[in-house]
């Protein structure tokens, strides 16, 4: 509050120079409103506009001169084809500059009638063209072409503006609380180095493209997913509907997605798909280093330690390795919380009791916990793991009835701000029978790192995981990195030659219990530890062992542990040898951070393929990893746009289809029920009913697991197919939304009370 003070004291809203700027922000916001009512204009451009080109390696139809302003624009071709990508729509332009015209174009599809993907134009152009590539297969044709200008980028620009003024108020806010109460500078240092850590950390985002990785694809679907759900009306997403060629896909039930939320909001707005991954990284990326700068100041109550471990982490070999080159966002999440988590672990069994401040020691555990629960479970699989060792570890403390409530508060607030994942995520894993249910049989042990990954210094970019097949060859940059490393040695050194009489109790503790946990996920992580033996016992550990999938997941831990070694072992330098032992012991990990860090990044910035993708539309939609969350049994390949399949006695009129709902009309001419399969794939939740009557329809599956509505003998009606959650999932997301409001009053009317009896 102290602070709050300052700034108010400050009167930064009488300040000329400020009103000037803040005169200019609100112009430039007006501007960017006014121009969110311009007129939107629409072009056609008839058939009988197409040219024909018939060449050796390929044929195509063009439709050419196009003019047009500057602007976003969805292009909707019209066409009809008998087969599936393989044709395909692009606009093209030879004449205007680098990335003036920015589109990734679509494919052309038997069950669609019209193309509709985004174009990017920032340069005027009476040059443009549209073509459409054959593929060698089958036949289209073209009835026309539709062109419809967007607000689109009025938004980006508006968005753009208020985001700015915001950092320049606050840019401009730092300045000034500089000069009436003189930072010092070991905190403009840090408040430096950490500018320049977001900087050096995100350097791979700072092209116009995005490194490829394996699972990249798959994590754009996702939050493709998110923003065409929310485009759709649904909210929280469950069901992303145009995934799959339209069928769905409930991704968001089994995986946690909330922070792709934000991912989903760039693409609203309106920027490109690569841009809007790009900007929810950089945004991953800063939020990483705020949340590992301030944990790890806590749990040493030192800045420079602080930093140094926030460095440490940041650019760990496996971070860089799993959001860059696996693209494994998941476990990027996951390593976002996790310093969270071992700073609420170090207050709620290191401070004092009795303490007032005590009461509030379960907080940072719940919002990591909860974040990681909706984030990546695989982590919190891990994570889970440990925790339950260390509670064995600290049992005695455990058992203190201030600790045990804020660890049973813990898990209930984590469950309840969690629940409105978690009880979808429980009602489809219980009632449904998914392919996830049916991995227990995967072993990993041959999936294994060798000790030499551990020991290793210069990481290259590389694909090969297999190392029992193909050795360390081109292999993935899996390890610890030299710096952590240095550190678990130092720590070892340290102990063996007993000089850690500069370290308080709690401090030790850490340092051991880190160094030992770190040791062990290492070991985790080798093709030596008996992974195969484990699966072998019984059923759950088959299960909890096969959902690993790869051993080297335990670098997660096994790196904030080490950066925790790490930074105990500052603390002891500093005590030992003071400020300029501490200053050689940073610059010494910096070096080594160097060596294996940013060697990586430079590495994989110059033999990594590039990705550009503008529009979902370019990369289709098909993809599925693994096919985890398909039910049991279904085949994705046969999942195709098409219309309603039906027995002869069914009528089909008036069919639409937009994501997830359909509504057409139905007449059943024979006497019997009939059934009509339709373009979605079934999960619980699918109900159809008449539009003018209400009443309810049987829904089933066919072969395939597609949805299927029984039309009775004689019916004839419109018929409405949609997703709808049921009762106690909404249920769920209001207790989570409660919760989280209870936890944030709470809080606060604690604090406020305890500031009026002070």
């Amino acid at each position: 509050m102290e602070f709050i003070h300052k700034i108010r004291a400050l009167q930064i809203g009488k300040r000329k120079t400020f009103r000037r700027v803040l005169l200019a922000e609100i112009l430039l916001i007006l501007l960017g409103i006014v121009g969110l009512f311009g007129r939107n204009e629409v072009y056609e451009y008839p058939s009988e506009g197409v040219t024909v080109n018939t060449g050796v390696y390929q044929d195509n139809m063009t439709i050419e001169h196009i003019s047009l302003k500057p602007g976003l624009y969805r292009i909707q071709l019209h066409y009809d084809t008998d087969t599936n990508m393989k044709n395909f729509c692009i606009v093209e332009d030879d004449t205007v500059g680098y990335r003036m015209l920015r589109n990734s174009g679509e494919h052309l599809y038997q069950g669609l009638h019209e193309t509709d993907y985004p174009l990017w134009l920032l340069q005027k152009s009476d040059n443009i063209r549209v073509t459409v590539t054959y593929g060698g297969e089958g036949n289209y044709t073209i009835s026309g072409l539709t062109i419809r200008e967007t607000n689109g980028l009025a938004v980006i620009f508006l968005f753009l503006v208020v985001v700015i003024s915001i950092l320049v108020n606050l840019l401009y806010t730092y300045v000034q609380y500089d000069r009436e109460y003189s930072l010092s500078v070991s905190q403009k240092g840090i408040h430096f180095g950490l500018a320049l850590l977001l900087l050096f950390s995100s350097l791979p985002l700072l092209q116009d493209a995005m490194l490829s990785s394996g699972d990249l694809g798959y994590h754009m679907l996702r939050m493709m997913g998110i923003k065409d759900g929310i485009l759709a009306g649904q909210f929280p997403v469950r069901i992303a509907p145009k995934w799959q060629q339209g069928y769905g896909y409930a991704s968001s039930i089994f995986y946690g997605e909330t922070l792709l939320y934000v991912g989903a909001l760039f693409r609203l707005i309106g920027f490109s798909y690569i841009t809007s991954y790009r900007l929810f990284l950089l945004f991953i990326n800063a939020l990483t280093i705020l949340i590992a700068y301030y944990s790890f100041r806590k749990i040493y109550e030192d800045r420079y330690i602080g930093f140094l471990c926030t460095v440490l982490y940041t650019l760990s070999v496996y971070r860089l390795s799993k959001t860059f080159i696996c693209g494994s966002l998941g476990e990027t999440f996951g390593i976002l919380f996790l310093p969270l988590i071992a700073y609420g672990f170090y207050r709620v069994f290191t401070q004092d009791i009795t303490n007032k401040e005590y009461r509030y020691s379960w907080i940072p555990l719940t919002i990591a916990f909860a974040g990681l629960v909706q984030s990546h479970l695989l982590t919190g699989e891990q994570v889970g793991a440990f925790t339950i060792l260390l509670c064995l570890i600290l049992i005695k403390k455990v058992f203190r009835k201030e600790t045990f409530c804020s660890l049973a508060k813990t898990v209930i607030y984590s469950v309840l701000l969690s629940a409105w994942f978690l009880v979808p995520f429980a009602d489809y894993m219980l009632r449904g029978d998914f392919t996830i249910q049916h991995v227990s049989g995967r072993t990993i042990q041959y999936r294994g790192l060798y000790l030499t990954n551990m020991l290793f210094t210069f990481f290259r970019n590389g694909y090969n995981v297999f190392y029992s097949d193909n050795g360390m060859a081109d292999s993935q940059p899996m390890g610890m990195g030299i710096a952590l490393t240095v550190a678990l040695l130092l720590w070892a050194g340290m102990l063996f030659f007993r000089k850690t009489a500069h370290l308080r109790k709690e401090e030790k503790a850490l340092g051991n219990i880190a160094g030992g946990f770190a040791v062990l996920a290492m070991c985790m992580c080798l093709s030596i530890f008996p992974w195969d033996k484990i699966h072998s016992l019984n059923d759950i550990t088959a299960t909890l062992v096969s959902s690993i999938q790869f051993p080297n997941r335990f670098l997660t831990i096994a790196t904030l542990c080490a950066v925790l070694v790490a930074g105990v072992v500052a603390k002891e330098i500093k005590g030992q040898y003071e400020t300029h032992g501490l200053q050689f012991y940073f610059a010494g990990m910096m070096v080594l951070t160097l060596c294996s860090s940013i060697y990586l990044m430079d590495d994989m910035l110059q033999t990594a393929d590039d990705y550009r993708i503008y529009g979902e539309e370019g990369m289709g939609s098909g993809y599925i990893a693994g096919a985890e969350y398909l039910p049991y049994g279904a085949d994705a390949t046969l999942f195709w746009t098409h219309d309603p399949y039906t027995g002869e006695m069914v009528a089909i009129t008036d069919y639409h289809k937009d994501g997830i709902k359909i509504e057409m009309h139905c007449q059943n001419r024979g006497d019997k029920t009939e059934i009509v399969e339709l373009p979605l794939l079934y999960y619980y939740g699918y109900r159809a009913y008449d539009k003018i009557t209400g009443q309810e329809l049987t829904i089933t599956t066919s072969d395939n697991y597609a949805v299927c509505v029984e039309v009775p003998a004689g019916y004839e009606g419109t018929v409405q197919v949609t997703f709808v959650s049921p009762w106690y999932w909404r249920v769920a997301e209001v207790v989570s939304c409660l919760s989280l409001l209870g936890l944030v009053a709470g809080v606060a009317m604690e604090k406020k009370r305890e500031r009026k009896n002070s």
